[in-house]
């Protein structure tokens, strides 16, 4: 599964990187402002919010938008702050808190799902 992980400001932490890596055939990392919202051939995107870190989310909501047009369910947005705001366009599956939600992204990861 080739997998593309956007970060804003803040990388990802290493254990999350960590899995996504374990759950991917291929990684490749793109800063929020390298993003110009196509997704390309990647089988999934993850995106990191920190928790400091706003940038992310007009590119997420273009992306869903781009993703429901397209009947594909890619998107996995991973956030350090259960405070954040959905993502419009983002079923709660895509959805995820780290660390609070780490096993929910095992599955998703380690399954393909």
């Amino acid at each position: 599964m080739k997998t593309v992980l956007i970060c804003g400001d803040e990388p990802a932490p290493a254990a999350l990187r960590e899995l996504i890596t374990k759950g991917s055939t291929s990684l490749e990392e793109w800063r929020a402002a390298e993003a110009d919202g196509g997704i390309g051939d990647a089988d999934r995107i993850v995106f990191w919010r920190g928790a400091r870190d706003s940038t992310l989310d007009g590119l997420a909501r273009r992306m869903a938008r781009k993703e429901a047009a397209e009947r594909r369910e890619v998107i996995v947005f991973v956030s350090a702050d259960a405070a954040s705001p959905d993502i419009p366009g983002l079923s709660p599956n895509e959805q995820y808190v780290w660390p609070r939600d780490r096993d929910r992204l095992e599955i998703t990861f380690l399954t393909g799902g």
